[in-house]
């Protein structure tokens, strides 16, 4: 069996997570985190909620057993995006077309890969299927565990698609105190569509803030945060 090494930070985060909280999906190796609002997961979804409050379990069982999650899976006539007639709109279709744009490849239709080489987590640890009622009561501390983990903070870009779930103006510098970061710059297509862009002091880590990318998102607002992120990445040579 090939050896899976995961790192100290990862382990110590699933470990502190079991009955906790949730702790995400993905490669934890990658050097891309995605952050979206909270899973859509309605209450009624009793296997969907098993599966996301299971999530830290999990997560140890794969590091005791050096196994991982499915990261490489097609969306066949099955699969939930196909039967809610959702793929293209949800957040995982748009995080499957920013992936390619990242690495220059092809978007595969219908299919997942991006995990292979991003971790995504969610900023609101109470699922819910519309944003609009989800339970928001735990933001702060859930901001908190992501200013105090190493493993969090080590990765060298993060996209927080959470729009207003998180907040960097004139008097309140969220962004800029949990990941340690700048605010550099902004890029705007829209009022909807737009991406503020943060640094850390050697800009050895990019921080971009974005709305949720769901339904509405523009191509060129994904094209312009892909571009950035890959410039990134190879300036830091994580990729050539």
């Amino acid at each position: 069996m090939k050896k899976r090494i995961y790192s100290q930070e990862f382990k110590e985060f699933v470990k502190n997570g079991i009955g906790k909280y949730f702790i995400g999906t993905g490669n934890p190796n990658a050097n891309i985190l995605f952050v979206g609002k909270e899973s859509a997961i309605a209450k009624e979804n009793i296997q969907g909620r098993k599966f996301y409050n299971d999530n830290a379990i999990s997560w140890n069982e794969h590091i005791e057993n050096n196994t991982c999650e499915i990261l490489n899976y097609p969306v066949d006539e099955n699969h939930l995006f196909r039967k809610e007639k959702s793929w293209g709109r949800n957040t995982w279709s748009k995080y499957q077309k920013l992936k390619t744009i990242i690495f220059d490849e092809e978007n595969k239709i219908n299919h997942i890969d991006f995990l292979e080489k991003v971790f995504t987590t969610e900023i609101n640890d109470s699922p819910e299927k519309n944003t609009a009622y989800a339970d928001k009561s735990s933001l702060n501390e859930r901001k908190r565990l992501f200013e105090k983990s190493e493993f969090i903070q080590k990765f060298p870009v993060v996209i927080l698609a959470c729009s207003n779930y998180i907040t960097n103006n004139d008097k309140i510098r969220e962004i800029d105190n949990i990941f340690k970061v700048t605010y550099y710059d902004k890029e705007v297509y829209s009022n909807t569509n737009w991406f503020y862009t943060h640094y850390n002091n050697d800009k050895s880590k990019l921080v971009i803030h974005t709305r949720q990318l769901s339904a509405n998102v523009k191509t060129d607002l994904l094209k312009g945060m892909g571009k950035m992120i890959s410039k990134h990445l190879k300036k830091q040579k994580l990729i050539e």
